[in-house]
Formats: structure tokens, C-alpha cells, sequence
């Protein structure tokens, strides 16, 4: 089986050698995608933070009307 490594590489989203086996493509495939799952939880809990900051700050602000 011949595999198109230019579409490969456009779908992973990474450069490629060109000589990776079936297997090798598939493990690149995983690292990739826990790789994007570790950048969104990333991104959730740093807006989860912001939200925290931002409650605080509004908590605060109606404390120091008094």
C-alpha cells in the first residue's frame, strides 16, 4: 500500500520524513491529539482563573463602596 504523505502531513498538521511506517503515522496521530487535549483543558482552566479573578475583583469593589 502506497501511502500520499503530503496529504498526511496536511491532515496532521506536521512535516513528515516521508519514510514513517503505518504504525509510526499512528502513534504521531495520538501524540497530536493529546497534545490538543492537554492545550484545551490549559485554555478552560486559565478562563476558569479569569472568571475566579474577576468575581473577586467585583466582590471587592462592592465591599469598598461601603
Amino acid at each position: 500500500m502506497k501511502l500520499n504523505y503530503k496529504v498526511i502531513a496536511n491532515h496532521l498538521g506536521v512535516a513528515l520524513r516521508g519514510n514513517e511506517t503505518f504504525d509510526e503515522l499512528l502513534k504521531i496521530e495520538r501524540e497530536i491529539k493529546a497534545h490538543d487535549q492537554w492545550a484545551k483543558e490549559r485554555k478552560e482552566r486559565i478562563a476558569e482563573q479569569e472568571a475566579n479573578i474577576s468575581r473577586v475583583d467585583n466582590q471587592i469593589r462592592k465591599v469598598k463602596k461601603w
